[in-house]
C-alpha cells in the first residue's frame, strides 16, 4: 500500500511536468494556417426591414472580427444603400451605429452607383464612407469569381 501511496503522489507531481514537454510544436519553417476565406455580405432590403439591415452589419463585423477570413465586403445593390446616406431621418440609429462599427473592424463597403443615383444619393457624402463600384451586380460577379462567399441579406 505504502509503495503505491509513493507511486501515485510521484504521478500527480511529475505528470504536468511531462505534459507541458510533450506539446507539439510546428516543424521549423511551417507557419499556422492562413487567413483564405473571403465572405461578401449582400444586402439588399431597406428600410422595410431594419432589422436584417442592421443584421447584415453586424454579422460582418463578427465574420471580420473572427480572425479565419482574409477579406470581409458588405455589398449593396438595391434599397439597402439608403443605410449609408445621412440624410434619410427614418435610418434608426442602431443601423448607422452597425455600419460604423463593421467600417471600423476592417470591413469593406461598397455601394452600387446605379442604386445611388436611382435613389438621388450623393456618393460623396455616404457615411461611413463607402467604395463606390458602377454596377453591384457586376462587382458581386467579380467577388464570386475571385472565390467570395455569399450570404445575401
Amino acid at each position: 500500500m505504502k509503495r503505491f501511496l509513493l507511486y501515485f503522489v510521484a504521478a500527480v507531481i511529475v505528470a504536468p511536468w511531462i505534459a507541458l514537454g510533450a506539446q507539439p510544436a510546428l516543424p521549423a519553417g511551417k507557419q499556422s494556417p492562413t487567413r483564405q476565406g473571403k465572405l461578401v455580405f449582400v444586402a439588399t432590403t431597406g428600410l422595410e426591414d431594419i432589422g436584417t439591415l442592421s443584421s447584415s452589419f453586424r454579422h460582418a463585423k463578427s465574420a471580420k472580427e473572427s480572425g479565419y477570413l482574409s477579406d470581409v465586403v458588405w455589398l449593396t445593390y438595391g434599397r439597402a444603400v439608403v443605410a449609408l446616406d445621412p440624410t434619410v431621418k427614418a435610418v434608426p440609429e442602431e443601423v448607422r451605429k452597425a455600419a460604423q462599427e463593421a467600417k471600423a473592424a476592417g470591413v469593406r463597403l461598397v455601394a452600387c452607383g446605379h442604386a445611388l443615383q436611382k435613389f438621388d444619393i450623393d456618393p460623396k457624402k455616404l457615411q461611413p464612407q463607402a467604395d463606390v463600384v458602377d454596377n453591384g451586380v457586376a462587382e458581386l460577379a467579380r467577388l464570386v469569381a475571385e472565390g467570395y462567399q455569399v450570404i445575401r441579406y
